[in-house]
């Protein structure tokens, strides 16, 4: 609610802004004409495109409408091509001749562009991409040869749109690029923001305008956030002339900012709604006097009311609503351009792409692994700083050690304006461990000292462990919002006394140490005397080679507490992960991110193409380098595999009553041993709210004392559980053990997806904990 305050501020501000609102009015009158030049392009290797697959109905992409029915297809897949030096790894298939119906693309124009293609035939001979306007007529043909190539035409016309689409057959586009440079009629108390994707920022709370929940339904509420790059914060503007605007969020729905059924009234909610070209989507752009901050009137209201956060709120979800436009902060906006366009190249330098919502005048930003060693070093010496990591893919040499006492130092990855976050990059470091085992010195980031940050990052393919936090001065550490994957042990490995350390939001999976044939290479592994106070929140692990969790513990180093919030694991210890079977079986691309399958394919050339035509041959050879000698694929995934197959796995024979688990809002599933498993421990253990379903046993923990027990859910495991003397678990009805694994499924491939598009997932929350 309003305070008395502000309300009555409110209130005289509206009696002496009359004469504002009515000179505002009058001045509109008077205009003037502004030239803009942007460049706006769409790459099909960008997360938001590569993800989709087979395309059978019309769907928009930050801004690109792609035009498909059930009957005619188009896809997104991978193909290689390069041009000019520049090298593009998907493309949009067109499969066959279009129209303005179907199989086109449907690209945004100013009225004065030149819309460059790189394209190229998908059969044996030269085709022809139309171009037409938004009334079908055919303004010109660009060439598709049998080789890929640019090709560009200058549009002179209307603004709104233009299509693409092939005249006879079957073309692949790699890239759209639209350069704009065009003329308008514009206020003297308003100013037309180009076309084009922005971050809206409120002025008074530095939060930007969000839809709540990602909600991408009609009538989803709009709400202010902490700027974190997500489609939800994405809104496109396009100018309908006159100064009038729309903003399309960047979500799939491609749904409209929208004024509610319409409301021209005070506390009017605003939300987002399907296109339906009303005045209650359409507002007006007014300056206030400083450089690119506006206001924004509603034109339903007839520029009576704008858009305002609620009450003056400066908290996270704080409310958009309309109120008598005044001009104060509470509706004043700033449009942080959002540079569409993204680095082609896969290489270990960076791009320079990245959410303007970061701002790094703070600290230091860094874009290769020695620089970012080379400003770690220095914040070290400093006695703390920030370090920001920008880029695409960081190849990293050698160990990233951090290892001073209160080091304040945050190393924090600056989201990409694709959605993608950096990645810091071992393979070059892990080539030398090919067929060796490993120590701590083979740890991607090694952490011994306190009080440092490492977030928005992904850590992949390091010989070792992806991030280790060891040793009793490892204590106050924060890993949050990370990707660990693909390392050669686990994703991340507190021990040896390391406490106080904070995880969360943190997602490991694929991790595999082909030498140990999947020994020790854990989602997460807390174990071997990890200290007191280390916290697991919103973290998930999965295909990890050996457990979801190990708490493993030897004599004398046992881990005395372990906290777990709103966690998640499924389908660890499966080696049929790691040579490329699973995901064939489930038909999958074959994921060549894999150590296995890279020796695999090494092995055998035409493993990967065989793959690709429905064929699944391993060969027989022995030619696995291991601590068993040089064994076959059979015997790695045979008897000898030495990766477990459980979810949270709590302690060993020497992890006491005096040791303590707790489990809040936990899930595992689909193990084919056990989903919580004591592992011969006899931990004290509190759980609430945890299910488990589809594990070989779903809970075995019969030697816990248990503190706490309550809302425990259990349904579908292989084997009766093996329970606590007086305790027993609920059993959903067939109705809820259908909704439950429908939701996780749900859950589970949106984690999934944000992941193989090098996003990551951040606190998603598998909604099932009735």
């Amino acid at each position: 609610m309003r305070s008395i305050l502000k309300r009555g501020l409110r209130t005289s501000l509206t009696a002496v802004l009359a004469f504002v609102v009515a000179f505002a009015t009058f001045a509109s009158s008077m205009s003037f004409t502004a030239s803009a030049s942007t460049t706006t392009s769409w790459n099909f290797k960008n997360s938001s495109f590569k993800s989709l697959g087979t395309i059978s109905s019309t769907t928009t992409v930050d801004g690109l409408t792609l035009i498909a029915t059930s009957s005619k297809t188009m896809s997104v897949k991978t193909d290689t091509q390069t041009v000019n030096g520049t090298e593009y790894t998907y493309c949009l298939a067109t499969g066959g001749s279009g129209s303005t119906s179907y199989r086109s693309v449907k690209v945004p124009v100013s009225g004065s562009d030149t819309i460059k293609v790189t394209l190229m035939s998908s059969g044996s001979e030269s085709r022809s991409l139309v171009v037409a306007d938004a009334s079908g007529n055919q303004l010109t043909t660009l060439t598709a040869s049998t080789t890929a190539s640019t090709q560009s035409y200058s549009y002179s016309g209307s603004s709104g749109y233009v299509y693409l689409y092939s005249s006879n057959s079957g073309i692949n586009i790699y890239k759209i690029q639209v350069d704009s440079n065009s003329s308008s009629s514009s206020s003297s108390s308003s100013y037309e923001i180009s076309d084009g994707w922005y971050y809206i920022k409120n002025v008074n709370s530095q939060k930007y305008l969000d839809v709540t929940g990602d909600s991408d339904s009609d009538f989803a509420n709009v709400d202010q956030e902490t700027g974190l790059g997500d489609k939800s914060q994405r809104w496109y503007v396009t100018n309908k002339g006159n100064n009038v605007i729309t903003l399309t969020n960047g979500m799939s729905g491609g749904r409209m900012l929208d004024v509610y059924y319409g409301g021209t009234t005070d506390g009017t909610n605003i939300d987002i709604c399907s296109s339906n070209g009303s005045t209650a989507q359409q507002f007006n752009v007014v300056t206030t006097g400083t450089d690119g901050v506006y206001c924004l009137t509603t034109v339903v209201s007839g520029g009576s009311q704008a858009l305002d956060v609620y009450d003056w709120s400066t908290a996270s979800g704080g409310n958009i609503n309309t109120w008598t436009y005044n001009g104060l902060a509470c509706q004043q906006f700033v449009f942080e351009a959002i540079d569409s366009s993204s680095s082609s190249s896969s290489s270990s330098s960076s791009s320079s792409s990245s959410s303007s919502t970061t701002d790094t005048s703070d600290g230091t930003v860094v874009t290769s692994y020695s620089s970012l060693v080379s400003a770690i070093d220095k914040a070290e010496a400093a006695g703390g700083g920030k370090v920001y990591v920008k880029g695409t893919t960081i190849s990293c040499s050698g160990q990233i050690a951090l290892s001073t006492s209160n080091a304040n130092v945050q190393i924090i990855g600056v989201q990409n304006s694709d959605g993608s976050y950096p990645i810091l990059d071992f393979s070059s470091f892990l080539s030398s461990y090919i067929g060796k085992s490993t120590s701590d010195s083979a740890v991607g980031i090694r952490i011994t000292g306190s009080y440092y940050t490492i977030k928005n990052l992904i850590v992949q393919k390091a010989p070792d462990n992806g991030i280790q936090i060891k040793g009793s001065s490892a204590g106050n550490n924060t890993v949050s919002n990370v990707v660990t994957r693909y390392n050669n042990d686990a994703g991340l490995q507190i021990t040896s006394g390391a406490y106080s350390n904070t995880i969360e939001y943190v997602s490991s999976y694929r991790n595999c140490d082909v030498y140990t044939l999947g020994g020790n290479a854990d989602g997460f592994a807390p174990k071997l005397g990890a200290g007191s106070g280390n916290t697991f929140y919103c973290c998930y692990a999965w295909d990890n080679s050996d457990d979801g969790w190990d708490s493993y513990d030897k004599s004398g180093d046992v881990t005395p507490d372990l906290t777990y919030t709103q966690c998640a694991c499924w389908n660890n210890g499966n080696p049929d992960v790691f040579t490329g079977k699973y995901d064939f079986d489930n038909g999958d691309e074959l994921d060549t991110n894999l150590l296995l399958v890279q020796l695999i394919m090494a092995k055998d050339s035409s493993f990967a193409t065989n793959y690709a035509n429905g064929t699944f041959s391993l060969p027989t050879s022995s030619f696995i380098v291991t601590n068993a000698g040089t064994i076959s694929i059979s015997s790695w995934t045979g008897s000898n595999y030495d990766g477990n197959p459980n979810g949270f796995k709590m302690g060993s024979a020497y992890s006491t009553s005096s040791a303590t688990r707790v489990f809040s809002h936990c899930l595992t599933f689909d193990h084919d041993k056990k989903g919580f498993d004591n592992n011969n421990s006899a931990v004290t253990g509190s759980f609430s709210y945890c299910v488990a379903f589809d594990n070989g046993y779903n809970y075995y923990i019969q030697p816990l004392t248990i503190k706490t027990w309550s809302k425990v859910y259990a349904f579908s495991g292989a084997s009766s559980n093996k329970l606590p003397s007086g305790y027993s678990v609920t059993t959903p009805s067939s109705s809820s053990q259908s909704s439950i694994r429908s939701t996780v499924t749900s859950t589970k491939n949106s984690i999934i997806s944000t992941c193989e598009n090098d996003g990551i997932p951040g606190a998603i929350y598998f909604d099932i904990y009735n």
